[in-house]
């Protein structure tokens, strides 16, 4: 079942697509940044690859830890 769909027992008939690496996100949870899906393991650093896993920052459609992004 798709986490986005309503009512919870209906049908799916989309999967989301993952912002990061383009493929079907067929996870139990998906990651959602700025109105984008995500795999856990896709949403990371542009600049560093490091794991976003408490806070990012987004700029010209790209995601960032927060030392990257003040630079």
């Amino acid at each position: 079942m798709c986490i986005l769909c309503v009512p919870p027992g209906s049908e799916c008939q989309h999967q989301a697509l993952c912002e990061g690496c383009q493929r079907p996100i067929s996870d139990r949870f998906l990651m959602r940044v700025n109105e984008s899906s995500w795999h856990e393991e896709c949403l990371q650093c542009t600049v560093c690859q490091q794991p976003l896993t408490t806070s990012c920052y987004f700029r010209d459609r790209k995601l960032f830890c927060k030392q990257d992004y003040q630079q």
